[in-house]
């Protein structure tokens, strides 16, 4: 074992090298849980599988030590369940290839390992960096016992201190590698909160320079229209005309008093409020309005949710979020509301089945000036992606092009 200790070093290079070319070269970072597969990362992954099984060390009477179960546990935590499963297939395909003799007992083996991450994955992302090394430290903890169990009952004491330890350098590259993308990926989430937040700066000192000079003629000319609108003498075209004209007016006031809720500090102070009732009643307030679109609201709402929030502003975040998902739909489909505790915060999981968004469209989602809609200026989003961010929780959203849109709003629990 230790005068291979150079071959040991390349395997663990085998594994670190792919990941730092695949952040580096192929992606953004490796942030969320996805039931689609990520073709970039699964071609890493495969590279990184075969070059450990193809160029095993071997370590006592010839047993082989290779690392394969690290792109297997990365797979499914960090690419989701069928990556994770796709992955595992071509393992076992690529053992049947090199005739493993104990290959079925391997596919048993792993068939429960499967189970255990699927089961993990489902629930990962929303994990602090320290859990998530810790419970992937406890699974390959128990894959270690399984194998020091199978070496006693095979009466194979002299294999468990050289199993143990290669065990050991398979757990250290795994945290190693675990901590090089959870740190890579918070990386790259500072650097777009900071493009984001330079945008909102834009924005604010536009809005603060800009929009009274622009209300104050806006505000005269509607006046003057609507004496003009009271004319006698005006036909039914001219009045309509006119109608059209104070119709847009008020449009772009509107606008420009989104921009002014940029602009505007939240000076208010947050007081500790019923997450349950507020959503309740914007489940109310918009069900008038599904029922108009002949839309399905279903909705699932869990008691005693407190937050430390202004309830105003939290009702304009709901309102922003459903309403849009509504006009997503169109007519004829289902907007779902599920709201939930998770460890220390509290859920909002707002879903649709409407057109959903391309994964360009998803990336810019919640960005000054980017909206979706014709008519949109993504003001509102804006608005409600700062809201929480201000109440220190965070709004992830999920897509798919066709298939609908999913928003989780996370907010922390009052104490």
């Amino acid at each position: 074992m230790f005068e291979n200790i150079g071959h040991v070093l390349y395997h663990v290079l085998i594994i670190l090298f792919p990941i730092l070319f695949y952040h580096q070269f192929l992606s953004k970072g490796i942030t969320d849980f996805t039931k689609r597969i990520n073709y970039e990362f699964l071609m890493v992954l495969l590279i990184m599988l075969i070059f450990t099984m193809s160029f095993p060390i071997e370590v006592s009477n010839g047993d082989n030590y290779d690392q394969k179960i690290i792109p297997i546990i990365l797979a499914f935590i960090y690419g989701g369940w069928i990556l994770g499963i796709t992955l595992m297939l071509a393992m076992l395909g690529y053992l049947f290839m090199l005739d493993e003799p104990n290959f079925l007992i391997m596919v048993v083996n792993y068939a429960i390992f499967a189970v255990l991450l699927s089961i993990f994955s489902m629930w990962f992302q929303g994990m602090k960096k320290t859990y998530k090394i810790m419970v992937v430290s406890i699974l390959f903890l128990f894959v270690t016992l399984t194998r020091t169990v199978r070496l006693i009952l095979m009466n194979e004491h002299g294999e468990i201190f050289v199993t143990i330890l290669v065990s050991m350098v398979t757990w250290v590259t795994l945290v190693t590698v675990m901590l090089i993308i959870e740190n890579l990926n918070m990386q790259m989430n500072l650097q777009r909160e900071l493009q984001r937040s330079e945008k909102l700066k834009v924005v604010s000192e536009l809005a603060a320079s800009v929009a009274h000079e622009v209300r104050n003629p806006m505000t005269s000319t509607r006046g003057f229209l609507q004496l003009m609108s009271r004319d006698e003498n005006l036909n039914e075209s001219q009045k309509k005309y006119i109608e059209i004209s104070i119709g847009e007016l008020d449009r772009a006031q509107a606008i420009i008093q989104d921009y002014l809720s940029l602009a505007k500090p939240n000076k208010m102070e947050f007081n500790v409020m019923d997450l349950t009732k507020e959503i309740e009643n914007v489940v109310q307030l918009m069900s008038t309005y599904t029922n108009i679109q002949n839309i399905t609201f279903l909705h699932s709402i869990e008691d005693e949710l407190y937050i430390k929030a202004n309830k105003d502003e939290v009702k304009q975040v709901l309102i922003n979020i459903i309403k849009n998902g509504i006009e997503a739909i169109g007519e004829g489909g289902t907007i779902k509301v599920h709201a939930f505790r998770k460890n220390d915060d509290a859920v909002i999981e707002v879903s649709d089945d409407g057109i959903g968004m391309s994964p360009s469209q998803l990336s810019r989602i919640g960005t000054p000036f980017y909206s979706t809609k014709d008519m949109g200026t993504g003001i509102g989003l804006t608005i409600s992606f700062q809201i929480v961010q201000l109440l220190k929780g965070r709004i992830d959203v999920s897509s798919e092009y066709g298939k609908g849109t999913t928003f989780w709003i996370r907010i922390p629990l009052a104490d």
